[in-house]
């Protein structure tokens, strides 16, 4: 993944940009994500990536699902997010990008939608291991013994984490 293009946006553009974020997160999500000043870089990838920088730091990768927080906010707790609690031994499927599936799952966020971005922790560090995209409610995914309920979006070692790596 290498930078194709990249650029400041406007104070004016900050509104419009987190407009959409509000579509997707509520409000004490951008909070977290924009400080009161904030110098904003959107980066355009070769792979057909955007990203977007506050202040010199990559926080954002705006992907076909959606609006994506660097699981380096989480890892740092920085950022807070709905939680599926996975057990030890979907640790390894998950951190190697395997979609989250019912059985491995302990504990499940109760307010948690159909389509919210979501992030995956194991069950004794409480560490992200990876942000996926919920494909039930957190009722249903209770009431299911079986199947596929979180679609894995971002991990330790993806591409976007290898950018974010050398980004500067």
């Amino acid at each position: 993944m290498n930078i194709k293009h990249r650029h400041f946006i406007q104070k004016s553009q900050i509104k419009e940009l987190q407009d959409d974020i509000l579509t997707q997160y509520d409000e004490k999500f951008v909070n977290q994500i924009f400080p009161k000043k904030a110098r904003i870089e959107v980066i355009q990838t070769d792979a057909g990536d955007t990203l977007y920088a506050v202040n010199n730091v990559l926080k954002l990768w705006k992907s076909k699902e959606g609006y994506i927080p660097v699981l380096t906010l989480l890892l740092n707790k920085q950022v807070k997010m709905k939680k599926i609690v996975v057990d030890k031994g979907a640790i390894r499927f998950v951190t190697n990008s395997a979609d989250v599936m019912r059985p491995g799952i302990t504990k499940i966020d109760p307010t948690i939608k159909n389509g919210d971005i979501v992030v995956i922790v194991d069950e004794n560090h409480d560490r992200a291991l990876a942000i996926g995209k919920s494909l039930l409610d957190a009722k249903e995914m209770e009431e299911l013994k079986s199947g596929k309920v979180v679609k894995n979006l971002h991990t330790i070692q993806d591409d976007v984490w290898k950018f974010e790596k050398e980004f500067r």
